[in-house]
């Protein structure tokens, strides 16, 4: 009977052993795929090894704009640089996070990668936004993301206020300019009573200075607000006004760059850094700098087809005269010399920056010339 036991315990033993031994060999195979912090296996796709990382990106535009566009194409390009271990996808139209909620979205991981309007972020870029300064220099996206990149290289202050992210692009959008419904802004003022809808920043001061009320309003909203006439016009750039088919609600726009706005496309530090680095360079090799100016081409490009969209759609370009534009920029003039005041860094010569970015900008428009 004892010889019975210890016979039978030794068969036991036997069996738990191969037992043990084979979920090892299990769990040493699927070892191979664990995902980094931060990524995850492609839904509707098969578990695969180590190496594989799948990012979701969070745009505010329509997948049928030119934004949506081109993101969708560099996603693309970096699916296939590198053999499809980095998979990006795309969520539009604001539907992961809106406008003014992704780059919070994005420091905290709820989003990985996040496309970041900075004029929705009130106090976070005043360095960055001095391209949102109204006539000061910048109507032109090339010359703002060359300006853009030389600042962020040379001023740390400047770097700091994106120092939350992994900066992927940086870079200005075409010019803005006056739209309105039934009436051109031809003049200063013509925006005498009006409430036009606005981004964020300088351009709200130099509209109430000249007698009209500035609402600010994310992009999404301007249609029918104008429909149910809640607001007389807008700004914006024509890109933006074609892919949100403003032109179907709007009378005139004023041919005259204000300022340009400025884009960042950004990323979760985690995210990043979950990455190898032959990845790394890769996605920084399609970004930065050079990425930044083909994302600031291809939306001039996108605004130069919008004009004609614009104007077959039965809205009147309207061109100011010189005395005209001498009055607003008279009045440009007036929060140019302000701006500085609004910059609250210690030790920092917000003026002796201004005046840098603004013959930084000279420079390049020169050589646009």
């Amino acid at each position: 009977m004892k010889s019975m036991t210890i016979h039978s315990f030794f068969i036991a033993a036997v069996l738990s052993a191969l037992v043990f031994l084979a979920a090892a060999c299990d769990s040493g195979s699927s070892s191979s795929s664990n995902t980094p912090a931060g990524s995850a296996t492609p839904a509707g796709e098969p578990a695969k090894g180590s190496g594989y990382y799948e990012f979701s990106l969070s745009i505010h535009d329509p997948a049928t704009s030119n934004n949506g566009k081109f993101y969708q194409a560099w996603a693309d390009s970096i699916y296939n640089k590198t053999d499809g271990h980095v998979k990006i996808t795309l969520y539009f139209s604001g539907s992961l996070a809106s406008a003014a909620d992704v780059g919070e979205m994005v420091e905290t991981g709820g989003v990985d990668i996040g496309w970041i309007y900075t004029s929705y972020y009130k106090g976070q870029f005043p360095l960055t936004d001095v391209t949102n300064i109204p006539l000061g220099g910048f109507g032109d996206a090339l010359t703002t993301t060359n300006v853009l990149w030389d600042l962020y290289d040379k001023y740390d202050e400047l770097k700091a206020e994106w120092s939350n992210y992994k900066v992927l692009n940086l870079y200005g959008i075409p010019g803005m300019v006056f739209a309105s419904v039934s009436a051109p802004i031809d003049s200063p003022d013509d925006l005498k009573g009006l409430t036009v809808r606005t981004p964020a920043g300088p351009i709200t001061t130099l509209l109430t200075n000249l007698g009209a009320s500035p609402v600010v309003m994310a992009p999404p909203d301007v249609y029918e607000a104008l429909e149910k006439k809640n607001i007389n016009g807008y700004i914006f750039e024509p890109a933006g006004i074609a892919n949100f088919k403003l032109q179907e609600v709007t009378g005139y726009i004023t041919d005259m760059p204000l300022y340009d706005g400025a884009f960042g496309l950004v990323m979760n530090w985690d995210k990043w850094n979950s990455l190898p680095a032959e990845y790394q360079k890769i996605i920084e090799s399609a970004t930065q700098r050079s990425g930044s100016l083909s994302a600031a081409q291809a939306f001039s490009d996108a605004a130069a087809e919008a004009r004609k969209i614009i104007a077959d759609a039965g809205c009147t370009w309207v061109t100011v005269t010189p005395e005209a534009r001498a009055e607003f920029q008279k009045a440009a003039d007036a929060v140019i010399a302000r701006w500085p005041e609004g910059i609250k860094k210690d030790n920092f010569d917000a003026a002796a920056y201004m005046t840098d970015a603004i013959s930084m900008a000279k420079h390049f428009d020169s050589q646009l010339l």
